[in-house]
């Protein structure tokens, strides 16, 4: 074996197995916490979804009354339908000489239980007592 240059003996070199598991673990929990924090995100703008939608809804149902409302009271204030109603509860229109004016001379007097302002003398026709 003298021609032969010696080759050195081969032997198995055993790899150096890397600690996988932590890892795994970690990867695993940011993982696991990253899809539920999506489904808690789409869980909750879902949610709010729904309640723009009921909230649209009542908006426009509260408009429609809003409207009505708001016809029936111009139909209501409206002086033709005061003035049939009056008819029909027995009140007229008074003549000239049905109407009387009362003017009373004399000085203001502030009605201390009220604040307001009562002429002198109408206190008692007012029912109101100085």
């Amino acid at each position: 074996m003298r021609g032969r240059p010696h080759r050195p003996r081969l032997r198995l070199v055993r790899t150096v197995r890397t600690r996988r598991l932590p890892f795994l673990v970690v990867a695993f929990f940011l993982v696991g916490s990253l899809v539920f924090g999506v489904v808690t995100l789409q869980a909750l703008v879902s949610q709010t979804s729904f309640k723009m939608q009921e909230l649209t809804r009542r908006s426009a149902d509260l408009q429609e009354s809003y409207g009505r409302l708001t016809l029936e009271v111009a139909q209501l204030s409206s002086p033709a339908r005061i003035a049939r109603q009056a008819g029909q509860l027995g009140f007229h229109v008074p003549a000239g000489g049905e109407v009387h004016t009362i003017s009373v001379r004399g000085t203001s007097r502030a009605n201390p239980g009220t604040g307001r302002t009562v002429p002198h003398g109408l206190g008692d026709i007012s029912g109101e007592r100085p």
